[in-house]
């Protein structure tokens, strides 16, 4: 079988998603063929620079994402049920590996895309999105929904709710939940680790994107009250010069201990993950479904305003009773402060990560990908 991945790195999860069904296929079909493929960026100068200004944004101005990601919800009434930019790139792309399935992990490749694909291709060619959000409602985006899906992967029943009041068949909806990489399941299915409580300080992770957007930096200026107290890793994702700056953070502050790492990953992720005590990082789609399965206590970063996108993962939190924000580096102290006096405030958040375990449907999954058991 061959299965074609369209994805784009517009955002950490969209490719985390695509590289973990990727190397579940290798598993479960040894003899298929799969492509990941960044479709935006690689098939037209103004997609990749469509996708470079999100990052940019993302990294720099958050609030410019309430008027760039308004203005991106009305993509499709310039290319109703076809593509335009990038349309040649796709075709060769699509003649050349003439796949049997292409599954889109992006909200800005399926609606157009499936459509254009299947007259190229065929009708018999099946085409499956993989929703990566968590919850529906204002900064789900409509170009998620196609109705030339042949079905509609989802990872909550709130998502299919929303798919649903947009028009799509509610029997091609599948709510299976995450798909993790295999490395990362397995960190989560190893046994707890022995309480080691009082023999090492609390672990507080500070997340980043993978494009290593970060306010480490204002945080750590912050947390030096701290010291002695909690020990900190913070992610500089692919950025190098963000991990050369905390290196010159840390030998001038020796007294807060603080680790900076590069990328991370999956297993490296997972295990993280299960050794922090709190993790601070953007409302991103991943970072929450990663945090929700490891059972992580999450603090949402909220500098420079919450993105609409962002709101999504928000909302789900918020409905589970766990939803935690800061804006301002001295929320986060006092925050922590509070949990290290206070542990029984801190260990009532933590509980409500494990009422509702966020796992995925892995055989549910294999069938709707493979058709078979």
């Amino acid at each position: 079988m061959k299965v074609l991945i369209l994805t784009s790195s517009g955002g950490t999860a969209h490719d985390a998603a695509a590289y973990s069904i990727k190397n579940w296929l290798k598993l479960w079909d040894p003899n298929g063929l799969v492509l990941v493929e960044h479709l935006l960026e690689e098939s037209s100068f103004v997609m990749r620079t469509s996708v470079n200004l999100y990052n940019w944004i993302q990294k720099h101005w958050p609030w410019l994402h309430q008027i760039y990601w308004r203005l991106v919800e009305f993509e499709d009434l310039f290319k109703p049920g076809t593509v335009i930019f990038g349309r040649n790139y796709l075709i060769r792309l699509l003649r050349n590996f003439e796949p049997d399935l292409i599954i889109s992990t992006h909200p800005h490749i399926n609606r157009g895309h499936f459509s254009f694909a299947k007259r190229v291709l065929g009708p018999s060619l099946r085409t499956i999105t993989c929703c990566t959000e968590l919850d529906g409602g204002f900064g789900f985006s409509r170009n998620w929904v196609t109705k030339k899906a042949d079905a509609f992967w989802t990872l909550t029943s709130e998502v299919a709710e929303e798919v649903c009041r947009r028009g799509y068949k509610r029997n091609r909806i599948a709510v299976l939940g995450p798909l993790f990489d295999p490395s990362f399941e397995r960190v989560l299915e190893e046994p707890p680790q022995e309480n080691l409580e009082g023999l090492s300080l609390p672990l507080l992770v500070l997340g980043s994107g993978a494009n290593g957007s970060n306010n480490h930096l204002s945080l750590l200026n912050a947390l030096l009250p701290l010291a002695g107290k909690i020990r900190v890793v913070a992610l500089c994702g692919k950025r190098e010069s963000a991990r050369k700056d905390l290196y010159k953070w840390i030998s001038l502050h020796p007294e807060l201990s603080v680790e900076a790492f590069g990328f991370q990953c999956p297993e490296e992720m997972a295990r993280l993950y299960r050794q922090a005590w709190v993790m601070v990082a953007r409302p991103g789609a991943r970072t929450a479904t990663e945090a929700l399965a490891t059972g992580c206590v999450l603090i949402f970063n909220g500098f420079g305003t919450t993105m609409p996108q962002e709101l999504l993962a928000r909302r789900y939190f918020s409905a589970q009773g766990i939803d935690v924000a800061i804006n301002k580096p001295e929320n986060l102290l006092y925050l922590l402060r509070t949990w290290l006096d206070q542990p029984q405030t801190y260990a009532l958040l933590q509980k409500g990560y494990h009422t509702k375990p966020f796992k995925g449907n892995r055989h549910g999954i294999r069938q709707l990908i493979l058709g078979s058991t």
